[in-house]
């Protein structure tokens, strides 16, 4: 039984983890673009990855774009992004972009245009705090543990 309670507090620890990460993921683009240090980036690989996607509309592709950006200190930092867009990406090699970073920890950094609320960041927050009080709520425990027992 000790087993069986000790797997229920780590996985409830871990989903608990997962909806802070997706919290985090969702609010972090948004504070890069209003606290983030701004500066131009150069692209410097668009890819194809795979063929035509699956998800309704046809002749929609997925694209690892690739950039490099410079600090005032003169490091060079690399970073990529995903696009879905259509067969023709519009950014090619060398195009001149805006990227968004922390100056303490400049490795996190993204698109300007990746910056701007959107309602995918939205479901982002909304599936994490789901997950938080799915796992923490005493009142959905306690419902459940009702249901069981009326089961029985």
């Amino acid at each position: 039984m000790a087993k069986s309670s000790d797997s229920n507090i780590v996985m409830r620890i871990f989903i608990t983890l997962l909806g802070i990460a997706l919290i985090l993921w969702g609010v972090g683009t948004i504070v890069l673009g209003v606290i983030g240090e701004k500066d131009t980036a150069v692209i410097t690989n668009v890819r194809r990855q795979g063929g035509e996607r699956t998800d309704g509309k046809s002749g929609r592709y997925s694209y690892i774009v690739s950039y490099t950006f410079k600090l005032p200190d003169g490091k060079s930092i690399d970073g990529y992004t995903t696009k879905i867009s259509s067969g023709g990406y519009v950014k090619s090699p060398n195009t001149i972009t805006t990227v968004r970073y922390f100056r303490a920890f400049p490795y996190l950094n993204v698109l300007e245009e990746e910056t701007k609320p959107t309602l995918g960041q939205l479901v982002l927050v909304g599936a994490g705090g789901f997950l938080i009080y799915a796992m923490n709520s005493r009142k959905i425990k306690n419902k459940r543990n009702f249901q069981l027992r009326r089961k029985i």
